[in-house]
């Protein structure tokens, strides 16, 4: 796998990864083609302040993205949030500790949707967030750029605003209702066309063998 600290410029992806669908797996890797980044730092949550935890351990994820990024040399896996579980994983705390590791040649980018993109200010220590890593971000309907910069608060300046703007990678479209998916696994419908069409054999396996998501 991909020796982060070695990188001129990295992608840094959070996410539940609960579980780690073709989604996850395919468009960081289109945007860091897009933003000349060497690879990508899965950052697997471990207490997400704005929502609820995920369902399957931090353990089982970890192993779920493994086998779903398969002998990808341009990817790599931080545990970090895992394995601070008992703390809120706030993106500022977890940048500033992969700055300290890797030190301040590596530049890292981070990736988030634009979803997340129209919400961004509401995060703690966003200014902080943009100067430890710049975001990027995917877009994808029903958002649009113009429609992104119109949910940005009202007191951003221009420039500040415009900055957004210059972010922004577009990304092929893939369906990928997370909540959909589980409800597939939890039902031990593992041959479902949702969950053949997002998730690659050897998570369906992982699954499948240890009972992950199945209702009791």
């Amino acid at each position: 796998m991909l020796d982060p600290a070695r990188c001129r410029r990295l992608i840094v992806y959070g996410g539940s990864f609960d579980p780690p669908h073709r989604a996850h797996v395919e468009l960081p890797f289109h945007v860091a083609e897009k933003i000349d980044a060497e690879g990508v730092l899965f950052v697997p949550s471990g207490n997400p302040p704005h929502k609820g935890g995920p369902i399957a351990s931090g353990a089982d994820r970890m192993k779920m993205l493994q086998l779903a990024l398969g002998d990808r040399e341009d990817a790599a896996i931080s545990s970090y949030e895992i394995d601070h579980h008992e703390q809120a994983s706030y993106t500022a705390n977890t940048l500033q500790h992969l700055r300290d590791t890797l030190g301040e040649g590596v530049e890292l980018r981070l990736l988030i949707g634009a979803d997340m993109a129209a919400m961004f200010y509401r995060w703690r220590q966003p200014r902080r967030i943009i100067e430890l890593a710049e975001p990027v971000v995917m877009m994808r309907p029903p958002l649009d750029v113009e429609r992104l910069l119109a949910a940005l608060p009202d007191e951003l300046d221009e420039l500040e605003r415009q900055a957004w703007r210059q972010r922004i990678v577009q990304c092929p479209q893939i369906d990928a209702a997370s909540t959909t998916l589980r409800q597939s696994l939890a039902a031990g419908d593992y041959q479902s066309e949702t969950v053949r069409k997002l998730l690659s054999e050897p998570v369906v396996d992982y699954i499948r063998r240890c009972g992950l998501y199945r209702v009791q």
